[in-house]
């Protein structure tokens, strides 16, 4: 049995790995997660912690490589938004490639909790200029470059944003990135300004945000998929939303890794045993030929 282990052909593991994944996929498996994150907690409890027709704006530094890890994080916090009737404006200052999907995540969302585009949430999308464009929203939008939402309705004539006129409107900030840019929030619009800053990204760009985190710069870190695995289930258990994918996401990956342990398992103590029987074979072929050599059979 070791053997036709060890001498499986590759195709055949990478079906099996196919099925380990497609199985749970159709069955909708989702573990609970035993712990979470600090970080992630704080993000929630600073969205928890405003009242309703309080502003959140969710700036999406990321493109479609990244959005399995960062777009699940967006409708975990435009669930949470929602539910609390919490106004949010999305912009993407940064990130152009960003504007078109957090617009229909943010029309997705909202029309689940029957939110209105133009009185619940604004999509304010890209403009140029960049670093420009952030500091321009301390003083107005039009100083920004945002004189239309990405309807191409003039902001003069959307309900919302004859409240939200700059940073001074913004309860809370949160910063979407799959790259180098939570830095840019933090040091000319977090520090300069006075606004509250928080961020989603990737799972490896965790670590560099440790700095900001300890300086008390950032209020909150939301790790890669684990951060929306671990939002996404502190939404639902509060009654916000349902679920989403990050749990089930999460809960595939887990069930991949056990299985790939397993079979490393498997493969690793198929090789001992062989090598230590074929060690054996060796160790009784030798003895039977020194024993024929002095005459002995």
């Amino acid at each position: 049995m070791l053997e036709r282990l060890m001498a499986l052909d590759r195709r055949i593991i990478f079906l099996a790995l196919l099925i380990v994944v497609i199985i749970p996929t159709l069955l909708k498996v989702s573990f609970p997660i035993s712990s979470i994150t600090p970080t992630t907690q704080d993000v929630y409890d600073e969205i928890d912690g405003l009242e309703p027709g309080s502003c959140v704006w969710i700036a999406l530094d990321y493109t479609p490589p990244a959005m399995a890890e960062l777009q699940p994080q967006l409708s975990a916090i435009l669930h949470h938004c929602f539910a609390k009737d919490i106004k949010v404006l999305g912009l993407n200052p940064l990130i152009a490639e960003s504007a078109p999907l957090g617009h229909k995540e943010f029309r997705k969302i909202g029309k689940e909790h029957n939110k209105i585009e133009g009185t619940d949430y604004v999509y304010l999308g890209y403009r140029p200029g960049q670093l420009s464009v952030m500091l321009g929203l301390a003083k107005d939008m039009e100083t920004a470059g945002y004189t239309k939402d990405m309807n191409d309705t003039p902001l003069s004539d959307i309900p919302m944003m004859k409240e939200v006129k700059s940073y001074d409107d913004a309860n809370l900030l949160i910063a979407l990135a799959a790259f180098k840019t939570p830095g840019y929030w933090v040091q000319f619009v977090g520090d300069r300004f006075g606004v509250r800053v928080a961020v989603g990204v990737t799972n490896v760009m965790y670590t560099a945000m440790f700095p900001y985190i300890n300086s008390g710069q950032l209020k909150g870190v939301l790790p890669g998929l684990q951060g929306a695995a671990e939002y996404e289930q502190l939404v639902k258990k509060a009654g916000y939303s349902s679920g989403g994918p990050a749990q089930a996401g999460m809960s595939i990956q887990s069930i991949v890794h056990y299985a790939l342990v397993l079979l490393l398992i498997l493969c690793n103590v198929g090789y001992f045993v062989i090598r230590h029987r074929e060690a054996k074979d060796l160790e009784r072929r030798q003895t039977e030929a020194v024993k024929q050599s002095v005459g002995l059979e």
